[in-house]
């Protein structure tokens, strides 16, 4: 992962996840529904989040205000598929598609995290908005160049 550091925009450099779904019956299909997890994981990890004003009222009502990753947030994606048959289901099929939404945030972040380590900068909150992120940067370079 890079940051920009003005910005403070991460760019996701390599993406690659393992999974297990049994019998793959469909390819197509679990590719599809492993990369939409992963968008939605980023879209947890980067860029969703509901807002209340202070009477709690909600902000981000509409996606207007509501922001969802889209094609230019995702990276390629790189799926190692682990096929072990499951003996509960006729086919050997499994679940799909949960491998890239749960891991995705934990991901996300831990590779952030290492991108800004240099700077002895730690974010443990998500999102892991890009405002906080590009302040968090032009505060470490202030206090190193007062």
């Amino acid at each position: 992962m890079t940051i920009d550091p003005e910005l403070g925009f991460p760019k996701i450099r390599r993406y690659a996840i393992g999974h297990n779904c049994g019998t793959v019956i469909n390819p197509h299909i679990v590719r599809g529904m492993t990369l939409g997890g992963i968008a939605h994981g980023i879209g947890a990890a980067l860029l969703e989040e509901f807002v209340y004003d202070e009477q709690g009222q909600m902000i981000t009502q509409t996606f207007m205000d509501y922001l969802l990753p889209s094609s230019h947030e995702m990276p390629e994606v790189e799926i190692i598929h682990h096929c072990t048959p499951s003996p509960f289901t006729v086919f050997g099929q499994k679940g799909s598609g949960e491998s890239g939404y749960l891991g995705a945030p934990a991901a996300i972040s831990s590779a952030l995290n290492d991108a800004v380590r240099p700077l002895s900068i730690t974010i443990a909150k998500l999102p892991i908005r890009a405002a906080a992120l590009s302040d968090a940067i032009a505060a470490v370079r202030q206090a190193s160049n007062p």
